[in-house]
């Protein structure tokens, strides 16, 4: 054993100090910075993100509409507070003791219609998100994050005097709209998203509102534009028709609450936004991993067929055994790709830390997926067995090989054959509780990849353990099985090498041993 730590090790070192490598570490470290430098360099960085933060201007010539559209950003941020607070308290609250304890705060949160009027209003008497909050803590279940209420996505900010002044107010706008000029925003410059334009002769309807934007495919800002300016035309025409203000109050804010039941939650469906995103985590961080596996996996194997085409693997097999070369490119191979999960997982962390602030809570949501300590582990587990089965697979195969072209030739049709092995658990991820995610993790060779991605969701134990024991037995059975082929081809340097051929001898070995 200590031979083959030694071959693991000195393979590590060679490896993790080449440039290829290095690159490969490093390259995507700096596509992150510079992604998350430019955006700080040219403007908002959320806005270059496609985040729903938007910054718009209104030119208001009646003189009255101004309070108004402040009036609906302020509606908006309590609504959106609102939703997230009652999907908060749904999800970390314990509802019993909030019951008991306080019943009004448990029937507002828990049973009322967060959309309606009366609901905002309510939230508003309270003091807002936070406040609530505060009511909520001592009904929280242990361990549950703080509350973070949704940033404003809407900002209305002043227009330049350039545009102001100018005798044609679209072009003078366009430059702006189309972010090829920035504008002063309350955080330093943005781009400019939209303008909306209130004529004079608004209210007695000869003329109409404007809206000018280079982006008319996301409604959201016009449609909340739109609302409130079609409900202080109301308001104006209740008072035309002599209505008091408690009663044009009264009909503007006259709403039915509506009980909203998602029959099956724990079904994807239709769901969207974060819940949708920490769901989809597991396929992000399979795919990371999956990723990790097959470029070292390709690193290790290439390395092994230079060291054929020197003559360096026969001088090694005079000193070790080839079962112990094997296993020592196997052990290379998997510290190289833990190393570079570890590399890339700091990296995206320190990244949004840094540059993009605003996705935390993104990060927040996928970092759900993996709950604790013992659950990293047995994702590391089957990640570490998922790698060795496919790497003493396309060792045999590279083995073959006596030439880079050929390597080629070899672990080409070899990647395609595994494909369907670590593609299948992708369809997993959307229901890793189901009846056939529990069947792929008992299907020999399919188990550790499935597994990997059903441990984002905490299994059951008994699925945990006969998956494990079904990896260990194929493994060890395909590991007796390669090393036969591995020992061959080692000691036949100068056969031709073909795909055909390499299934030829995998498929004789047994017989000859």
């Amino acid at each position: 054993m200590r031979r083959v730590w030694l071959i693991a090790w000195h393979g590590f070192v060679q490896h993790a100090t080449s440039r290829p490598f290095l690159l490969g570490v490093f390259l995507p470290m700096f596509y992150l910075l510079l992604v998350g430098w430019v955006p700080n360099a040219s403007q908002s960085q959320l806005a270059l993100l496609g985040s729903p933060i938007r910054h718009f201007a209104v030119i208001d010539k009646t003189g009255a509409i101004l309070p108004v559209i402040d009036a609906a950003l302020d509606n908006d941020r309590l609504t959106r507070a609102l939703l997230a607070l009652t999907d908060y308290a749904d999800e970390h609250a314990d509802k019993d003791r909030l019951r008991q304890g306080d019943p009004k705060l448990a029937k507002f949160l828990l049973e009322g219609d967060p959309d309606s009027p009366r609901a905002i209003d309510e939230l508003s008497a309270q003091g807002g998100a936070i406040s609530t909050f505060i009511a909520l803590r001592p009904y929280l279940k242990p361990g549950a994050p703080r509350f973070i209420e949704p940033p404003t996505r809407f900002f209305r900010i002043d227009l330049p005097e350039e545009i102001l002044a100018s005798d044609d107010l679209l072009k003078a706008a366009q430059p702006y709209l189309s972010a090829k000029q920035l504008i002063r925003g309350p955080f330093g410059p943005v781009h400019l998203w939209a303008i909306l334009i209130v004529p004079k002769e608004f209210y007695d309807g000869t003329e109409r509102a404007t809206y000018l934007s280079d982006d008319l495919t996301r409604p959201f800002l016009r449609d909340l534009l739109r609302a409130a300016l079609d409900k202080e035309l109301k308001r104006k025409s209740g008072e035309a028709l002599s209505l008091s203000p408690q009663s044009i109050t009264q009909l503007l804010g006259t709403a039915r609450e509506m009980q909203s039941i998602d029959p099956d939650p724990e079904n994807l469906g239709a769901v969207t936004g974060l819940r949708q995103i920490r769901v989809l985590g597991a396929n992000i961080v399979y795919f990371m991993l999956f990723f990790a596996l097959f470029m070292t996996a390709n690193m290790v194997v290439m390395a092994l067929v230079e060291e054929k085409s020197n003559r360096v693997a026969e001088l090694l097999l005079s000193c070790v055994r080839a079962e112990t070369l094997m296993a020592g490119k196997l052990f290379t191979g998997l510290l190289l790709a833990l190393f570079l999960v570890g590399v890339w997982v700091t990296t995206v962390l320190g990244t949004v830390d840094i540059f993009f602030p605003a996705a935390k809570v993104i990060v927040s949501e996928l970092s759900k997926n993996i709950s604790g300590v013992g659950q990293l582990f047995q994702l590391t587990v089957f990640f570490a067995l998922s790698y060795l089965t496919v790497g003493a697979f396309f060792l045999a195969a590279g083995s073959a090989a006596n030439s880079i072209s050929d390597a080629q030739a070899v672990v080409a049709p070899a990647t395609l054959v595994t494909m369907p092995i670590c593609m299948l658990p992708l369809a997993v991820a959307y229901a890793p509780d189901s009846l056939f995610a529990r069947f792929a993790s008992y299907v020999p060779f399919f188990s550790p990849f499935t597994m990997m991605v059903r441990s984002l969701s905490s299994p059951e134990g008994i699925d945990v353990l006969g998956a494990l024991v079904v990896s260990l037995l194929t493994l060890w059975w395909l590991i007796r099985l390669v090393a036969r082929v591995f020992r061959a081809n080692l000691l036949r340097p100068d056969s031709p090498a073909t795909f055909f051929g390499f299934l030829r001898d995998l498929w004789r070995a047994p017989q000859r041993g």
